[in-house]
């Protein structure tokens, strides 16, 4: 019998997701995505406009102390570059993931610097909006940035995107509720799916992970893909290869989920929020590493843990690395400014790359410099378990085309959800994945 959470704790730790955003949620941008001068919707007042400044306008997600980090950025960087402002607008994130970027590109008023998330990012790397960074990079720049992060930004040879920050997932649990309901921290998959069912009651779901279709949802659902040997393309040949036992039972192995207790639909925006867990409505949660902050800032009185990933009998520990990238818009008049802006925040010098690291939140940095700098931090708390059990598993998160990522979430969503036979939804995923390879003439 399926349990269900109470409505009184869904309302809970709705307000403490609320809450964890600030309260209210930014305004939305204007109907045609155009930025104003000097809008902020962080809270933090925008720099003095300077009507002879070289004007660098700015778009991202981010809240609250990622938020008011980014909008230091550019009082910063005009105090050292005079004739430069850098406006920034923040977007509500769920119109950031959605159609802002493209509608406001669309109509020629994109920004010139934006951060974008691999599942996103060949849509600009292919169509011509960013712009090629090689000639900012210097040799030492390069040698500094982790081989893996320089090759995830490149596209036919090109440099289109400055990574940041590294994103590992684990599984963040209330020591507490697992004790008392005598469950130590599950393994394999079998024991994940017996504590979900244990753990869930009517005021407490056992098990968080994405009920909602899009790149998240994939992002968070990869590693058990990967744990069985299971792929979505031959990068080899360029052709689906989303079928086979591995798939199917990572498919199903989300529905066994939610059978046993996982919710189908959440009171938050989506799960890269701990509220429900840090609130004590959940005694597990499926996040990422942006997670510590949150829990160290807001959750401290609540007494929780962190795990790798449980695997599949006989299976391979993996975890999926993800991580936002600073991209320059090429459409702008002013791309060489904005450009020498984003490689100043995050390519040059190591101190606001390891302020965003380690204090802003807690990421790893995709450059050596700034990981030595900072390795005291990412032995601290629950950051040990992130790199000590958790980093050497790490997977670069893919970055499929649109239309690859609707496949694979189609099926998920038709398994997980909606109980479809994981052979029959995966075979339809991989005709709809070669469908559209056979035309497909970007590069990925």
């Amino acid at each position: 019998m399926k349990k269900y959470i109470s409505a009184v704790c869904l309302l809970l730790c709705l307000m403490l997701a609320l809450a964890a955003c600030g309260g209210a949620a930014p305004a939305a941008p204007p109907a045609d995505g155009a930025p104003e001068a000097g809008d902020n919707e962080s809270g933090t007042p925008a720099a003095p406009v300077n009507p002879d400044a070289i004007v660098v306008n700015f778009w991202t997600f981010h809240t609250e102390a990622e938020g008011d980090f980014f909008a230091s950025l550019g009082p910063a960087y005009s105090a050292i570059n005079p004739d430069v402002q850098v406006d920034l607008r923040i977007v509500p994130q769920e119109e950031y993931m959605g159609a802002a970027l493209t509608s406001a590109f669309a109509a020629d008023v994109g920004p010139d610097v934006f951060v974008m998330s691999p599942g996103d990012f060949l849509k600009y790397a292919n169509t011509g909006i960013a712009l090629d960074l090689d000639p900012y990079f210097t040799d030492a720049m390069r040698a500094d940035f982790l081989e893996s992060s320089i090759e995830a930004v490149t596209v036919d040879g090109k440099l289109v995107g400055i990574p940041f920050e590294i994103e590992l997932l684990g599984i963040y649990y209330n020591i507490d509720i697992l004790e008392n309901a005598g469950v130590t921290p599950p393994k394999t998959w079998s024991e994940l799916i017996d504590a979900t069912s244990k753990l869930t009651t009517s005021e407490v779901a056992g098990l968080i992970i994405e009920p909602s279709k899009g790149y998240y949802q994939n992002f968070t659902w990869y590693p058990f893909l990967w744990q069985g040997g299971g792929a979505v393309l031959d990068e080899a040949t360029m052709t689906g290869k989303f079928e086979g036992p591995a798939v199917e039972n990572a498919l199903k192995m989300w529905n066994d989920l939610v059978k046993a207790g996982a919710p189908s639909t959440l009171p938050i925006p989506g799960t890269w929020d701990v509220a429900m867990v840090g609130g004590g409505c959940a005694a597990r949660h499926l996040c990422g590493t942006w997670a510590v902050a949150d829990i160290e800032s807001r959750y401290s009185d609540m007494n929780i843990g962190v795990m790798p990933i449980p695997i599949p009998d006989g299976g391979t520990p993996f975890t999926t690395a993800g991580g936002w990238k600073m991209m320059v818009s090429s459409r702008g008049e002013n791309y060489d400014e904005a450009a020498k802006f984003a490689m100043w925040a995050f390519a040059e010098d190591i101190d606001l790359p390891l302020k965003w690291c380690t204090e802003v939140k807690f990421a790893y940095s995709p450059r050596r410099s700034v990981v030595e700098a900072g390795q005291d931090i990412y032995s601290k708390g629950l950051r040990k378990i992130f790199t000590d059990e958790i980093y050497a598993t790490a997977v670069g998160e893919p970055r499929y085309p649109a239309e690859v990522v609707n496949a694979v979430g189609d099926a998920l969503q038709d398994v997980m959800l909606g109980g479809a036979d994981p052979a029959a939804a995966a075979r339809e995923a991989n005709e709809k994945i070669n469908s559209f390879l056979a035309s497909f003439e970007g590069s990925m």
